[in-house]
């Protein structure tokens, strides 16, 4: 079959479904320990520093597991990865729903990192072997932007769900649907024509892509360095608010509710979702200046986290959703990061390509969750509550490196 192949509109609407579905999950756990935070330090006996590790190994296995992420899909196809991944993401769910000490449930994160790595990078190779180049961007905006609603139950629907039936009860329920969806997955994608047999099998066999060899070519150009660099920065700082400390922050220092401090904390949510097909959609119809549309994008998602470190009082809860919104906006612009590479490396090591950088973006997930728990905890405090200053010169951090990191960018190669 041509990689260029068209499913049927019903095929692909319920792949597209099942697709979304699955990343909606693998958004969810990533940040769900935002809303939870309380529940976990009392339960399992641990201070900021140890939150902030349970928060970011997730997304150290998740990093990891890019690595030999990319060839596997090049070369056996997302059906089978898809789902043996999916599988093995429901069970670390199961454990860290069931876990009563910290290191049990450190063992579930690291499974539900590992689990989860596939769902996007799959979902992109399966866009890239189905769907025309020109309409990649867009694709890959929209199934974010599905996405994204993850964290949006991960906010005030979460917190609302623990408060009824417990936060352990509700992750059991996912870690079921998880499993039911990696059974379908493996079922469409085998109805399909298998795109392991497509065009692109012999011309990758025949180039010698073995993992060293592709790391050597895509880590020897400094272009791909230069799109790292910035999508390390851009996720990293952005999963480390939203799933973590900007949630603690409303709850330590302004006072807020769980279920408050969640309906704020969904507007991070919210902008992405809208941010994210409208920064695909411009890609794509703006094809000669697709990089300067990545490029201001960042910039004022940069600019954006300024107010966060405190110059200014923030006294409404509206401002903080209003802000919460545009810095989710324009964070949705980091997806096209994705199409940036992709366009730079040949198609037949898309997968790889992808894979590497999304490497990038997880590790950043996990550095600054961690990274800003250990500075919080430097700062003097009192039983589990922390002062304004700490907050404040962590989120500074996800500032200047998110400058540092665009300016950089600003020198990448546009193909």
């Amino acid at each position: 079959m041509s990689t260029n192949a068209k499913l049927n509109k019903k095929d692909y609407i319920l792949l597209f479904s099942v697709l979304s579905a699955l990343f909606v999950l693998s958004m969810f756990y990533r940040v769900a320990n935002a809303v939870i935070a309380p529940n976990l330090i009392e339960e399992f006996h641990i201070n900021a520093e140890e939150l902030g590790i349970l928060g970011g190994v997730i997304f150290y296995a998740f990093a990891l597991a890019q690595i030999p992420l990319g060839p596997l899909l090049d070369r056996i196809g997302p059906r089978i990865i898809m789902t043996s991944f999916s599988l093995t993401a429901a069970a670390g769910v199961m454990i860290f729903a069931l876990s009563r000490s910290f290191g049990l449930a450190l063992i579930g994160r690291v499974l539900m990192g590992a689990g989860t790595a596939a769902v996007l990078m799959g979902s992109l190779k399966v866009f890239t072997l189905r769907l025309p180049p020109e309409k990649f961007a867009s694709y890959a905006g929209l199934i974010i932007s599905f996405g994204m609603l993850g964290c949006v139950l991960a906010a005030s629907p979460f917190a609302y769900f623990t408060s009824l039936i417990g936060w352990r009860t509700t992750l059991i329920i996912a870690a079921i649907v998880t499993m039911t969806l990696s059974f379908l997955i493996f079922w469409i994608l085998g109805d399909e024509k298998r795109e392991e047999g497509s065009d692109d099998a012999p011309a990758i066999a025949g180039q010698g892509t073995g993992i060293l060899h592709t790391a050597r070519l895509v880590l020897g150009s400094i272009s791909f360095w230069q799109i790292a660099a910035v999508a390390f920065c851009r996720y990293g700082t952005f999963v480390g608010l939203q799933g973590l400390w900007l949630g603690l922050y409303l709850m330590d220092v302004e006072g807020f509710s769980p279920i408050r401090s969640g309906n704020i904390l969904m507007m991070l949510s919210v902008g992405m979702i809208a941010g994210s097909p409208c920064a695909g959609w411009l890609y794509d119809r703006i094809p000669h200046s697709r990089k300067n549309v990545i490029l201001l994008g960042l910039i004022l998602y940069c600019l954006s986290l300024l107010p966060l470190v405190g110059i200014f009082k923030i006294k409404y809860a509206f401002i903080y959703a209003v802000l919460y919104f545009v810095i989710g906006f324009f964070s949705g612009f980091g997806m096209l990061l994705y199409s940036h590479v992709k366009e730079i490396f040949p198609s037949s090591l898309s997968g790889t390509v992808m894979t590497w950088v999304n490497f990038f973006v997880i590790a950043g997930g996990a550095f600054f969750t961690q990274m800003m728990g250990t500075i919080i905890e430097l700062f003097p405090h009192s039983g589990r509550s922390y002062p304004p200053d700490a907050y404040h010169v962590s989120f500074l951090l996800c500032f200047v490196c998110m400058g540092a990191s665009v300016i950089f960018y600003a020198f990448c190669k546009k193909k």
